[in-house]
Formats: C-alpha cells, structure tokens, sequence
C-alpha cells in the first residue's frame, strides 16, 4: 500500500511543482501596451494566472531556471486579451438560432449569410428560406431586416407567406419587431391592454401591421424572453456565442443593460460562467427598464441584481446602464437639425424620466453608461451631465457615452471638459455612412458618424465595442472600421475622423478595460495583472491598415492558460 502511495506521489507531484514554479511564454513580438517597459521584451513568466515579469526570453531563462517553457506561439505576435465591453448574450444567441436575411455578410457558426440590399431580394430570401426549413420550426426567426435597404415589412406580407405558422422578423437594431398574425397570437401579444400603456410608447406600437419599436419593442421583449428562456436551442445559441467570442481573440467581456430576468440570467451563468470557458464576463444592469418598474425600491432591487451572477459571470458592482435616444440602425436617433425626409427621432426615456434616474444614480455613486446615437440626444445627455456636476461634484466619474453615432465637433471640447468618456462602435461607418449620406441624415453630417479622430485629437478616452449582434464582436473588424472608415461603397468616409493603429489597438484592451473601471487588472500585459494575451499572426502595427480585418487569430492566454482557436470551447450536437 505504501509502495502505492509513493507512485501516486511520484506521478503527481512534478505538476504541482511546475505550476508552483510557473511557466515562460517566448513571442515572435510582443506588444504589451506598458508604458513602463522600454526593453523590448518577448517573453512573459507567468505564475498562478498573473504576470510577475515580461522581458527577454534569456533574462527570464536567468531569473526562473525551473520554470516551464512555451514555445507553441514564438513565431506569432502577442498582444493584450482583446476585450469585448459590449455585447448581448440574450440577442446573439437569438441571432445565431434565426435565419440570418442581413445588409452585409455574416459567417456565424461556420455558416455565411450573404448580404442582400433590396425589397425584392430580401422578399425572395425570406420567402425561400422559409420554405426550406421555417415550416419545420416552431416559430421562424429572421434577424437583419433594415427598412431602408429592404423596404416595408408588414404584417399582412407575412401572413401571406404562412397565416398558421409564426413569423417573427427582428430588425438589424433589435429595436423593433415585425411579426405576422400567428406571431402575434404565439407570443400574447393580443393580451395586451393597449389602453393602461403610457401614449408615448403606444404610439410606437402598431398591431394592425404587426410592428413594434423601440420602447414598443421593450414592451414585449419579456414575453419573448419568457419563451426562449424555456428553450434548448438558447442555450445552444449563447454556447455557440462563447465559441465566437474565443475565436475572435476575447479574454473578457462585458454586456451593459442586462434585462433584469432571473430565467435568461440562470441561463447565462450556466453557460458563460462555465469553468472551461476562457474569460470572464462583467454584467451591468438595465437601469432603464429598473426605473420604469420599480419606484420605492430602485436602490434594493439594483443591488439585488448585482448578486445574480455565478462562476465567471459577475455584475459589475455601481454600474448602471440608461438610454438616451433611439437606434441608429432604425434612424430614430435624436438629431439636432432633424432629419432629411421629416421623420422624428425617439426618446427611449422621456427626458424627465431619464434625468430622474440619472440624478439618482449619480447620488448614489454609480458609473454610468448612456446609450446615446444622435447630436440632439448628446446634447441633452451632456446637460444632465453638467447639471449633476454642480449640483453633487465627483472625480473620476467617467460617465460612458454609449455608441457614439452622431455628434458635432463642438461638442467634443465638453465631452473632455465634463471628464466623461467614449464607448463607440465603428461599425456604423462600415454599413450606414453611405446610404445614410443619401437618406434622412445627409452627405456631411454621415460622412462623419462616430467622430474618432476629434476624439483622439482632443484627448478624450475611448474604446470601440460590437454591441454584438449590431456589429461582428471581432476587435480586429473594429480596429479596421476605425483606422480604415471603408464602408461597404468602398468609399472613405470622413478621412479626418481615422485614428492610429496604436489607439484602436488601446481602445479593444486598455481603453475597454478603463471604461470597466478594471484597468488595474486588464488591459496591457504588465506584472501583476492577469494573464490574458491574444495571439495573432501578424503584427497589426507594421502591416498595411487594409489588412488588419484579416489577421488571424491564433489562440488565447487566459490566466495563463493556453486556448487555441481551433479547438471548440463547447461541442455542439
């Protein structure tokens, strides 16, 4: 029996002494993002899932002679964990599950949609791949419609292509819903007392022709949550999300305006929070959906929620997210000078009401990020900002304006003045810069959009984010959307509004992790912070700019343990 014992010992014991003494990762290059280092390393020691030093290969040799070599990626580039601070696990896992009828090309779970832009070719898409397995379906789910490129939807259209079957059209924003009669039946929709519901989200709420937007298309959401929460095929959507999101090179990330629903959270801790997955997430609550419900207990029921999280999922603690305006996808955001063509923006919250919350919020020291898309909605985000300022002073707030659509240049000395900062997504400019050039916004407002270039002139924090589905959540296309500003015309669009490599580089680590308020724990590789590293295969700040969208991910260091792309994190059936 002892002699039994000593095997056990002898086979077990040099892997307890290894990960004690730690391991040595050597790069072709390595970027680390440290201002501090100036010796060019190309090497990390790493021990316990932390960085404890970052030099060259052979002083690490010297320093740790124990230690464990890597070699695996020294012919490939390290640079800092990607970080995803923006993404919605709810809808892309809805978006890998639906029939995929978008503007542009998606490759989702080895499957490319090709992008259509016209009425009859959207018409004919969705009508074909209906026949091919929406019959089979219990309900069929299309995501990518946008009016502007695709034409009108309605109810009555869908009820012609099946009057039995339920249809359900969800537009690019996810601000809005289109369903056919059998949809509406499915769902409750019907039971709806239209009368109780405040006019100004009534008026966004058209049963005749089967549409909802934005604070409409709020109003249902829970009825369809109640549904997909019940649903496998929800859970194998957020498993195929996690596997996109390593294999885009994301260590960590973030989903800002989480529904306050137990079912769907249980749903994303089981999954997201899984041991085997390779980062963490940081959850943020809905402050907007928060405040509309609860009025005596906002406090209580937000900390509550902040407790929700499990494994690698956790919230965010004194982070709340609100909205300004509308979707930039839908062209209900709040513009300034209106629009071209007459129509109106939305106020997702009344102004009151979102001065409300923000007041209550502030007091109560909580970072806040605003969703916000047109100049009008920035105007009046930045005079509560100010207001708030006078009235209860605080340092370091870094109030988060969220997405960043539309802006004018004289408003980006204020945005520096009120210290607030920037979560931006570039890829507006990919897919809306020209069409919106020629529709409802106009030539030199568009050409603008997502305003980078004053930002970084200016000084202003900033990071890109995907707010995926909205955009690919590959930091690679975003980094290319805001150094390139190439939009699917082939056209630049606002050359004065490109920033440098470097700084789109910052704004998918550093920056992102700062907006998180984790910058002491992500974001460069330095000693200390934990070991996350996304390996690539060229270097993006020596190669044509036009190329970065094609670097190739290799693999991922996620607290100091290696995961290849190539390797699913979850097999699916």
């Amino acid at each position: 029996m002892f002699k039994i014992f000593l095997t056990f010992i002898s086979i077990f014991l040099p892997l307890s002494v290894s990960a004690e003494m730690g391991q040595i990762f050597i790069f072709k290059d390595l970027i680390t993002l440290d201002e501090n280092l100036k010796n060019s390393p190309n090497a990390v020691y790493i021990k316990e899932g932390k960085f404890i030093k970052i030099d060259k290969f052979n002083q690490l040799i010297n320093d740790f002679p124990d230690s464990e070599i890597n070699r695996n990626y020294e012919n490939n580039i390290a640079v800092p964990g990607f970080i995803e601070h923006h993404i919605h696990p709810f809808l892309s896992s809805l978006t890998m599950n639906s029939t995929i009828i978008s503007i542009d090309d998606w490759n989702l779970d080895g499957t490319t949609s090709k992008g259509v832009l016209t009425n009859s070719d959207y018409i004919s898409e969705l009508i074909k791949t209906f026949n091919e397995k929406g019959k089979d379906e219990e309900i069929f789910i299309t995501w990518g419609y946008h009016h502007y490129f695709h034409g009108k939807i309605s109810r009555q259209i869908l009820d012609e292509i099946s009057s039995n079957k339920p249809i359900l059209i969800i537009h690019r924003s996810f601000h809005e819903f289109i369903m056919n009669s059998a949809a509406i039946d499915f769902f409750g929709i019907n039971k709806i007392e239209l009368n109780k519901i405040e006019e100004n989200i009534r008026e966004n709420i058209n049963i005749e022709e089967g549409h909802f937007s934005e604070n409409g298309a709020f109003l249902v959401v829970p009825n369809l949550m109640k549904y997909f929460s019940k649903n496998n095929e929800f859970i194998n959507g957020l498993k195929k999300t996690v596997n996109y999101l390593h294999q885009n090179g994301i260590t960590l990330i973030s989903n800002p305006g989480s529904m306050p629903d137990r079912g769907l959270q249980n749903a994303k801790n089981y999954v997201f929070g899984s041991e085997i997955v390779p980062f963490k997430s940081y959850f943020i609550p809905n402050g907007m959906y928060l405040a509309s419900i609860y009025k005596e207990n906002l406090l209580e029921k937000t900390t509550e929620i902040l407790n929700w999280g499990e494994g690698k999922v956790q919230f965010l603690p004194n982070h709340i997210k609100l909205f300004i305006d509308g979707a930039m996808y839908s062209q209900n955001m709040i513009m300034s000078e209106g629009y071209t063509d007459g129509h109106q923006g939305v106020w997702l919250m009344e102004k009151d009401k979102y001065s409300e919350a923000f007041k209550f919020y502030w007091d109560k020291g909580y970072q806040i990020h605003i969703h916000q898309n047109g100049d009008g909605g920035l105007d009046y985000l930045l005079d509560i900002l100010e207001k708030n300022l006078k009235r209860n002073p605080r340092d370091d707030h870094r109030t988060t304006i969220v997405h960043f659509g539309y802006s004018r240049s004289n408003q980006i000395p204020r945005i520096k003045e009120l210290g607030a900062i920037v979560s931006a997504n570039p890829y507006y400019i990919t897919v809306l810069s020209d069409l919106y050039s020629k529709v409802g916004v106009g030539y030199s407002r568009s050409q603008e959009m997502v305003r980078l270039g004053d930002l970084e002139d200016n000084k202003v924090t900033f990071s890109l984010h995907s707010d995926m589905p909205m955009a690919p959540a590959s930091p690679l296309q975003l980094m290319s959307s805001a150094v390139n500003r190439l939009n699917i015309a082939n056209k630049v669009a606002g050359p004065n509004q490109k920033i440098k490599v470097i700084n789109a580089l910052k704004a998918v680590t550093i920056n992102a992790a700062y907006v998180l308020g984790l910058e002491e724990y992500y974001g460069t590789i330095s000693s200390g912070k934990y070991a996350n590293i996304t390996i690539l295969d060229k270097n993006p700040l020596n190669i044509d700019t036009n190329s970065i969208s094609d670097i190739k991910v290799i693999g991922t260091i996620f607290e100091g343990k290696s995961f290849p792309v190539e390797k699913l994190i979850y097999k699916m059936n």
